[in-house]
């Protein structure tokens, strides 16, 4: 919602520029506060930071905000539901987590819960929104990627310091592709400033860095099943703050978001000690 209202006047690729200074400011100075000479990381741990920050900010950002320029911020909801399909895919293929059953129907229930609202609200697929539509799949993915090849280099450095890196790797290869557009357009009100605030604030750098702590704390899977809180946060915030009716779809939704974690992040039971 903030994205299409700051991209009524905000080119993506600029909204895209204006997300790596911000976050990479913030990021960067957290990092550097809480671990001072250890920010600087192994030269041999620069390549695999180079890689995350191609496929968790670079690749991700340009083709979700391009995809959403080009589409509907509902479908962008309902498109949101395949990070955790793929990120759960990715690891089971990799090796890196087995599939349980009570984790693949948990998933089902969370996925459901989501598609089930945006769909009440119009989702729609045509050759108007198609083309948006597929950058954001390709952009789904690549987040996918990011949740899962991240996991192994949390092991070794802090969870700050790995996406200050990735946000300043971002910040160095993004903006090339942005060197044709506005930064600062002439036609932005307040309006538009404010949904950019909003973008830098809550998707930016609260979203990144939260997710970063709970991967390095939990498995890439859980981390991603965690993405589809957003709507009903979402949801949430616009009938506190904006006064809106609660719609049933959304009620729906967050049952089925909240079972569905419950089931994704149980932790498994024990068996019982064989008695000899």
């Amino acid at each position: 919602m903030l994205g299409k209202v700051a991209m009524e006047t905000f080119p993506p690729r600029a909204v895209l520029v204006w997300r790596l200074l911000v976050g990479f400011c913030a990021i960067g100075l957290l990092a550097w506060r809480r671990h001072g000479r250890k920010v600087l990381p192994p030269l041999s741990d620069l390549p695999a930071l180079f890689g995350l920050s191609l496929l968790g900010i670079t690749l991700n950002q340009l083709m979700f905000l391009e995809g959403l320029s080009r589409s509907t911020a509902v479908n962008a909801g309902l498109l949101m539901c395949l990070i955790p399909v793929v990120t759960c895919a990715v690891v089971v293929i990799a090796g890196q987590e087995r599939l349980t059953r009570r984790r693949a129907v948990g998933i089902a229930c969370a996925v459901s819960g989501v598609a089930w609202l945006f769909v009440q609200r119009g989702a729609s697929v045509g050759q108007e929104t198609f083309a948006g539509d597929l950058l954001m799949t390709f952009n789904g993915i690549s987040y996918a990627l990011y949740l899962v090849l991240a996991k192994p280099l949390l092991k070794r450095l802090p969870q700050v310091v790995v996406l200050a890196w990735v946000f300043f790797f971002g910040l160095l290869t993004a903006p090339w592709f942005a060197l044709d557009v506005d930064w600062i357009p002439s036609a932005a009100g307040p309006q538009h400033w404010w949904a950019l605030v909003g973008v830098l604030v809550f998707p930016t750098v609260l979203a990144y860095v939260g997710n970063i702590i709970v991967l390095a704390r939990t498995t890439a899977s859980n981390t991603a099943a965690y993405v589809l809180l957003q709507p009903v946060i979402a949801g949430g915030l616009g009938i506190a703050v904006l006064g809106e009716r609660p719609e049933p779809a959304l009620l729906l939704t967050a049952l089925g978001v909240g079972v569905g974690l419950w089931l994704v992040t149980m932790p498994a039971r024990r068996r019982a000690a064989r008695v000899s």
